[in-house]
């Protein structure tokens, strides 16, 4: 009958022990030797924990604003950066040990893991042959990173406060430059400025106002001279205006070369003549004889020249007036440019003192930043490689080998050991008798089928 299952199974290992006992012997004695000559390696570790230390926000604003959350996240590739491992195994003089410097930076960092253990701290660990060098290595990775941390804070304030500090240096020649423009504009245009609208207004409200007074007064003047120097007329001026009324009634009667037309017109010149003539020296005499006439005449000259001046500046006001809505319009532009600038300049060196507070805050903080909670000690025990798990290991593979090992040259056996294989050979020939598994001192013989 055919063996299926666990007789299989017996059946093989019965007739290929010897094989199946030699291949595991084999593959166990090259585990053994392999497993043995694998280096141990100790395990050295650090805790570091990162603190989030600032000021509040009410009394000074940070310069660096990483939330601690978000810097574990970076912070922890960070501590295995390639730089960070290379300047570590430098200054522990590690090169000398390799001509491949570059590989064996790769197969340490292989070596190396970072944990986060909690909010703020993460575990740094590394694992060599050498456990002094272990230690050394981990102590020195933590203090490098530390302190490439803290520099790159405090680089990040720095230079945040020379950009502000390089802002305000190019926005201060710019405030000057729109204040004076500002200035120059304002005294070039003095008294037409928007501020000087209701001076201005005023000036020319009272201008105007003492115009009416003076002009009154000058009317009042000249009539009074009127006044005095009608005493001064000549009895002939009514006789002129006779003579005067006399000739234009000819003259609408007669052409102008007619005798009595230039009879009169003579006698009207002469009349004239002699009127002017006796009114200039009756009113030489006046002037001469009458000390109010002569108050007159000054005061009327001066209030002229009062009215003039008025006059004058009642224009120069309206001038002014007028000019000041373009002038406003002008100013506000540069006004405007320059309290942007002035706004801008303010806020940046507001900033820039913020900042210079924050970069010394932050000098004074470095030492805080990170806390080397646990440095890493002198591993004792080494931690890899674990030889009984691999003990284990290479006796199952041994197993599975020999086993394998075993079927393989169980299949490729063309000996008949049952009836039924036989009759795959011989169908044709009937099986007579099947002797069965026997003993003959001490030997076992096979089932044999004869036909």
């Amino acid at each position: 009958m055919n063996e299926l299952g666990l007789a299989k199974l017996r059946g093989v290992i019965r007739r290929r022990k010897v094989a199946i006992v030699a291949a595991m012997v084999g593959v166990i004695g090259v585990s053994l030797a392999v497993i043995s000559q694998i280096e141990p390696g100790f395990k050295a570790s650090a805790v570091i924990r990162a603190g989030e230390v600032q000021p509040a926000k009410e009394y000074v604003a940070p310069t660096v604003a990483e939330q601690i959350g978000e810097r574990l996240k970076s912070l922890r590739l960070s501590v295995m950066a390639r730089p960070v491992v290379a300047e570590a195994a430098k200054q522990l003089d590690l090169y000398k040990t390799t001509k491949n410097p570059e590989g064996m930076i790769d197969s340490m960092r292989s070596r190396m893991d970072v944990k986060l253990e909690g909010e703020d701290t993460f575990l740094l660990t590394y694992s060599d042959s050498n456990p002094e060098r272990a230690k050394a290595l981990v102590n020195k990775v933590a203090e490098l990173f530390m302190k490439q941390a803290v520099d790159r804070r405090q680089k990040i304030a720095n230079a945040t406060t020379q950009a502000l500090r390089a802002e305000v240096d190019s926005l201060k020649p710019q405030l000057d430059a729109a204040e004076k423009e500002v200035r120059e504009y304002k005294n070039a245009h003095y008294g037409a400025l928007p501020e000087q609208q209701e001076g201005n207004l005023r000036t020319m409200d009272q201008a105007t106002m003492e115009l009416n007074i003076s002009s009154t007064n000058l009317d009042m003047d000249q009539e009074r001279r009127r006044t005095i120097l009608s005493s001064a007329l000549s009895p002939l001026r009514h006789h002129e205006e006779t003579l005067a009324g006399e000739l234009y009634e000819s003259k609408t009667k007669y052409t102008s070369d007619n005798p009595e037309v230039q009879r009169i017109q003579a006698q009207y010149e002469k009349v004239k003549q002699g009127r002017i003539a006796e009114e200039k020296d009756l009113m030489s005499k006046t002037r001469r004889n009458n000390p109010e006439l002569m108050a007159l005449e000054g005061e009327i000259a001066r209030t002229k020249s009062i009215i003039e001046g008025l006059r004058g500046r009642q224009g120069d006001m309206r001038k002014r007036v007028d000019a000041t809505a373009k002038n406003g319009q002008t100013l506000a532009v540069l006004g405007s440019t320059y309290d942007a600038i002035k706004d801008k300049y303010n806020s940046t060196n507001s900033r820039l003192r913020d900042a210079e507070l924050a970069e010394r805050i932050e000098g004074g903080l470095a030492s805080m930043r990170f806390d080397l909670v646990e440095g890493a000690s002198l591993p004792t025990a080494a931690a890899s490689p674990n030889r009984p798990l691999m003990a284990a290991g290479a006796l199952v593979l041994a197993l599975v080998l020999g086993l394998a090992l075993g079927f393989t040259l169980d299949a490729a056996d063309t000996s008949v050991r049952d009836p039924e294989q036989l009759r795959t050979y011989a169908p044709s020939i009937p099986i007579l008798a099947s002797i069965p598994h026997t003993k003959f001192n001490g030997t076992t013989t096979g089932p044999k089928a004869e036909a």
